[in-house]
C-alpha cells in the first residue's frame, strides 16, 4: 500500500486522512474494536484474490485497495479472511466477520448488513466463445445456458432480465470460464474486469459478446454488518477521503475499457412501466422526410438522420418496436398525434397550441435559431432590425408564437417548411427567414441556393425533443430516462454521423459543383458569424455600462436599507430584552404563587395531627382533673385508678403519634421548600418526592371526584434537581384541574415511572378533554393559554418544557386528541448534566452556575 500509494506512506499508523473527522462516539468505537475481519472473494481477480506470492492474509485487487484506503483514512486496523463468495457472503450475513468486500446492495441483505457508499460501478461482461454471435440484449441469450457465480447479484439480473435462460451457478469466475470452453456453457456473465482478467489465460478462445449496465448491479459496496452502526459512518468518511489521484491509480492498475462489444443498459423502471410496455410492445412514430439532417427521407427511399439514431437507441432500451411513419412536414406530424394516427413523433418542440393533444420529452438535440437573407444584403442586426417587414417562420411551430409575442412589429409570414420559405425570399415575397441553423444550412445545400445567406442571429433556439401523444403520460418519464441514459459519446456520435448531409446523386450530377456550393456556403456564414459577433459584442458592452450604472443604484438603495434594517434590529432586540424581563417577572410570580400554593397545602394537612394531638390532650387533662379531686377527698377506687392510667396510655399513644406525623409533615416541607426556592442538586428517590408533591396538593384535590394513581418502583434513584422536578409535577398537576379535568365527572390522574438504559421514562396522563391538534404547536410558547382574562398567565407548560430541556437535561413530548385525554412523556437522565450558562438559564433565576474556584 505504501508503494501504490505513496502520498500516505509518511502518514503514522492509526492516524487520520487530511478531512476525516471522526465523532467521540466514532472515536470511542474503533479503541473498543482494535482489529476488524473482513471477509472476501479469493477467487474475483482482478477486483480480489489471494496473491500467490504471499503468506494466507496477502491479497490484492481493486476492491482490497478500495478497502484499504478507506480504513487506513479512518485510522482502522483491518484482517481479511478469504473463501468463496459464497461462504463470504454467509460470514458476513452471520456476523461472523465486520464486514464483506466487493458487495452489492441488496433487499434481501439488509436485514443483516450495511452498505456503504459506493466507490466503483462497473458493467457485467458476457464471455463466450469467439465463434459466438453477438448480441444487443441479454434477452438475446434465451434458452443458452449462462454460467453465474452463486449468491452474487447477477443471479437475480439474469433471471429479471433473460427468464427464458438456463443458470448454471458456480463456485469461481475459474470454474465458469472453464464450462465455456469446453461447451458445456454457452457464456459466462461476471463483472466486466473480472471478465477480461480470466480471457487473458486463452484470449484466442474467449470474446466479450455483450456488456451491460445494471443501475443496481453495477454499483460496487462494502458490507457491514448491521448491529455498529458507527463503522457504517467511519469506512464512508474514509471512503470519501480517497483522492481523484488515489481512485486513477487503482483504475489504471486493475481496470481496463472494453471495445467494440455492444452494449445493452437496463432502466431502473417500476414494475407499473415495465407492464405499460408490455402493454404496448409496438409503438407508431412521425418522421418528417423532409428535415435533414435531423430527419428525412433519402433517395433510396430509407428514413435516416440524427432523431432517427436517437429513437432506434431509445426502441433498444426501452423494448418495444418503433414503427416508423413517414411524413410530409411537420404540420402533418402535429395533426396526426393530435388525430391519434401516430403515437410518438420523433424530433419536435412544444408550444401553448400543441399542449393540448401532445406532452414532449427532455430535449436531445439543440439549434440556434438565426436569420436568413438574400446574398449581398446588409446584416439585418437582429430581430430589432426587421421591424415592420414580412419575415417567414416555420408554421405551428413554438418560433412563431414566440415572435408574435416578442416582437409585434414584425410581420410573421407563415409557411409549410424551409424550403417554401426559401421560395417566398427568393420570389420577394419576404425580406428575411426567421429558422433553424442547422436544418437550414443543410437544406440550403441541397438546393444550391448560393443566393441566400445567414445574415443575424436571435436569441432563441430550436429544443427538439419527442412529441408524445397527451394520454399517455406514462411513456414521458420512460423516454427522458433513456434519453439520459445514452452517453455524451454515443449522443455527440449521432450528431456528428448526420452534420454533413450526404447526396445520392446518379454520376451525371455535379458533385464538384455541389461542394463549392457548399464551401462557399460556409464561407459566408463564417463572414457572416464575425459581423454578428462584432455586433453582439457592442450589445453587451452598452449592457454591461447599463448593469454597471444599475448595481452603483442598487448598492445606494442597499445602503439605505442596511441602515434601516440596523435600526429596526435594535429596536426588535430592546423590544425582545423587556419581553424577556418581564417573562421573568412572571415566572417568578409563578413561582411564587406556587410556593404559595405549597404552604397552604402543609398548613391545611397540618391541621389534623395538630386537631388530634389538642383533643388528646384536653382529654387527659380532664381525666386528670378527676384523679386529683379523687385523691384528695379519698374516694379513689382501684378501678378508677386502672381506668385512668389507661386513658392516660391512649392519650399519650394519640399524641406522640401525631407529634410525629406533624414533624414528619414539617420535615417534607423543609425539605420541598428548599429544594424548589434554591434547585439545589441531590441524589433522592423518585418516588419520594414525587409522593411529597402530591402531599402538597392533596387539600387542592381531596374535593374534587378525582383522583390520582402512582405506578413508580422504590428502587428508582436519581442524582438530579428535586426541586425543578417538583415544579414540573405541580404545573402538571396544576394543567389537568383547571384546563383538563371536569368538575362535575370523576378523572384520574396517572403517574408512572420505568428505568430506560441510563434514562427513566416518566409518563403523566390525565382523561380529561384534551388538547386539539392545532394547539400542539402552541402549548409550550410563553403567555400562551385559552383562559385569557380568567387568572391563567400561559406559562405553566413553558416553565414545564425549559425545566426539563434545560436543567433536568431531558426532553419531552405531548400526545393529546379531543375528548381522549392526554399524555406527557418525559425522558431524564438518571444522572442530569453538569450546569452550565445554558442550562441554568432554564431554572429561571433558581440555579446558580458553579464558577471554576469553586469547582
Amino acid at each position: 500500500m505504501s508503494v501504490l500509494f505513496g502520498v500516505d506512506a509518511t502518514r503514522p499508523a492509526g492516524a487520520l486522512a487530511p478531512g476525516v473527522t471522526l465523532t467521540p462516539q466514532e472515536q470511542a468505537w474503533i479503541k473498543a474494536h482494535p482489529l476488524l475481519t473482513m471477509a472476501a472473494d479469493e477467487n474475483n481477480a482482478p477486483m480480489i484474490f489471494r496473491r500467490a506470492d504471499g503468506d494466507r492474509g496477502s491479497f490484492g485487487g481493486a476492491c482490497y485497495d478500495y478497502a484499504a484506503l478507506a480504513a487506513r483514512n479512518a485510522g482502522l486496523t483491518v484482517r481479511y479472511e478469504g473463501s468463496t463468495w459464497d461462504e463470504a457472503l454467509q460470514k458476513g450475513m452471520a456476523h461472523q466477520v465486520d464486514g464483506v468486500l466487493c458487495a452489492r446492495d441488496r433487499p434481501e441483505r439488509r436485514t443483516r448488513l450495511n452498505f456503504s457508499n459506493a466507490y466503483m460501478e462497473l458493467p457485467i461482461a458476457m464471455a463466450t466463445r469467439t465463434e459466438h454471435a453477438d448480441l444487443p440484449t441479454l434477452g438475446g441469450f434465451a434458452r443458452q445456458r449462462i454460467a453465474v457465480v452463486r449468491g452474487t447479484v447477477r443471479v437475480p439480473v439474469i433471471r429479471a432480465r433473460c427468464p427464458d435462460c438456463r443458470i448454471i451457478e458456480v463456485a469461481s469466475p475459474k470454474e465458469g470460464m472453464e464450462l465455456v470452453r469446453q461447451r458445456q456453457a454457452d457464456g459466462y456473465f461476471d463483472d466486466m474486469p473480472v471478465i477480461q482478467r480470466a480471457m487473458t489465460a486463452a484470449p484466442e478462445q474467449y470474446k466479450i459478446a455483450l456488456l451491460y449496465y445494471d443501475s443496481e448491479a453495477a454499483a460496487i459496496r462494502l458490507a457491514l454488518r448491521n448491529d455498529q452502526p458507527e463503522l457504517l459512518s467511519i469506512i464512508n468518511k474514509g471512503l470519501a477521503a480517497i483522492t481523484g489521484a488515489e481512485h486513477e491509480q487503482i483504475r489504471a492498475r486493475w481496470l481496463a475499457g472494453a471495445e467494440d462489444a455492444p452494449v445493452e443498459r437496463a432502466l431502473p423502471f417500476t414494475p407499473a412501466q415495465r407492464a405499460w410496455l408490455a402493454a404496448h410492445p409496438v409503438i407508431r412514430v412521425g418522421v418528417d422526410s423532409s428535415r435533414a439532417p435531423v430527419e428525412w427521407r433519402g433517395e433510396d427511399g430509407k428514413l435516416r438522420g440524427i432523431s432517427l439514431d436517437f429513437m432506434a437507441r431509445v426502441s433498444e432500451m426501452l423494448g418495444v418496436r418503433f414503427e416508423l411513419v413517414p411524413m410530409a412536414s411537420v404540420a402533418e406530424e402535429l395533426t396526426g398525434i393530435e388525430q391519434r394516427r401516430i403515437d410518438l413523433a420523433s424530433g419536435l418542440s412544444q408550444n401553448a397550441t400543441r399542449q393540448r393533444y401532445m406532452l414532449l420529452s427532455d430535449s436531445y438535440l439543440s439549434t440556434p435559431l438565426v436569420i436568413f437573407g438574400k446574398t449581398g444584403s446588409s446584416p439585418s442586426g437582429g430581430l430589432a432590425g426587421l421591424k415592420g417587414q414580412r419575415v417567414a417562420v416555420s408554421a405551428r411551430t413554438a418560433v412563431a408564437d414566440a415572435i408574435a409575442r416578442d416582437w409585434p412589429t414584425i410581420q410573421a409570414v407563415p409557411t409549410a417548411n424551409f424550403r417554401a420559405a426559401t421560395q417566398l425570399l427568393r420570389s420577394g415575397q419576404v425580406q428575411a427567414i426567421v429558422g433553424p441553423l442547422l436544418t437550414g444550412t443543410h437544406q440550403l445545400v441541397e438546393l444550391g441556393a448560393a443566393d441566400v445567406q445567414v445574415m443575424g442571429e436571435t436569441d432563441y433556439a430550436y429544443q427538439v425533443g419527442i412529441g408524445v401523444r397527451s394520454d399517455w403520460p406514462e411513456l414521458v418519464p420512460m423516454l427522458n430516462m433513456a434519453l439520459a441514459a445514452i452517453p455524451k459519446t454515443e449522443r455527440d456520435g449521432f450528431r456528428q454521423k448526420w452534420n454533413t448531409v450526404r447526396f445520392e446523386h446518379e454520376v451525371d450530377y455535379r458533385p464538384l459543383g455541389l461542394l463549392a456550393l457548399a464551401v462557399l456556403v460556409a464561407l459566408i456564414f463564417i463572414l457572416q458569424l464575425r459581423v454578428m459577433v462584432k455586433h453582439r459584442t457592442r450589445e453587451l458592452r452598452e449592457e454591461v455600462a447599463t448593469r454597471r450604472a444599475r448595481e452603483e443604484e442598487i448598492q445606494q438603495l442597499n445602503a439605505v436599507l442596511e441602515a434601516r434594517v440596523e435600526q429596526r434590529t435594535a429596536e426588535l432586540r430592546q423590544a425582545n430584552d423587556d419581553l424577556r424581563l418581564a417573562a421573568d417577572h412572571l415566572v417568578q410570580t409563578e413561582k411564587v404563587a406556587s410556593l404559595g400554593r405549597l404552604v397552604a397545602g402543609i398548613a391545611h394537612e397540618l391541621n389534623t395531627p395538630l386537631g388530634s394531638t389538642l383533643t388528646a390532650a384536653t382529654t387527659l387533662k380532664a381525666h386528670l382533673t378527676s384523679f386529683r379531686k379523687g385523691l384528695e377527698t379519698g374516694t379513689l377506687k382501684r378501678s378508677t385508678a386502672d381506668d385512668f392510667v389507661g386513658q392516660c396510655q391512649q392519650a399519650c399513644d394519640i399524641i406522640e403519634r401525631n407529634a410525629y406525623r406533624a414533624a414528619g409533615l414539617i420535615d417534607n416541607f423543609k425539605e420541598l421548600a428548599v429544594d424548589q426556592a434554591s434547585a439545589r442538586r441531590r441524589r433522592f428517590p423518585l418516588k419520594r418526592t414525587v409522593e411529597e408533591v402530591l402531599a402538597t396538593h392533596h387539600n387542592a384535590w381531596k374535593a374534587t371526584p378525582h383522583n390520582i394513581e402512582l405506578e413508580i418502583g422504590d428502587t428508582i434513584e436519581l442524582d438530579s434537581f428535586p426541586g425543578p422536578l417538583a415544579q414540573v409535577l405541580s404545573n402538571l398537576l396544576e394543567n389537568s384541574l383547571v384546563h383538563g379535568l371536569s368538575a362535575s365527572h370523576p378523572g384520574c390522574v396517572r403517574i408512572s415511572a420505568r428505568l430506560q438504559g441510563n434514562d427513566v421514562a416518566l409518563t403523566y396522563s390525565d382523561d380529561g378533554s384534551g388538547i386539539p391538534a392545532h394547539h400542539h404547536n402552541q402549548i409550550y410558547d410563553p403567555f400562551f393559554t385559552t383562559r385569557l382574562g380568567q387568572g391563567g398567565s400561559g406559562l405553566g407548560l413553558y416553565i414545564v418544557q425549559t425545566l426539563v430541556t434545560g436543567v433536568l437535561g431531558g426532553h419531552i413530548t405531548v400526545q393529546s386528541q379531543p375528548g381522549q385525554g392526554t399524555v406527557f412523556n418525559i425522558t431524564l437522565p438518571l444522572v442530569a448534566p453538569v450546569l452550565s450558562e445554558g442550562t441554568a438559564s432554564g431554572a429561571h433565576g433558581l440555579v446558580a452556575v458553579p464558577s471554576s474556584k469553586a469547582a
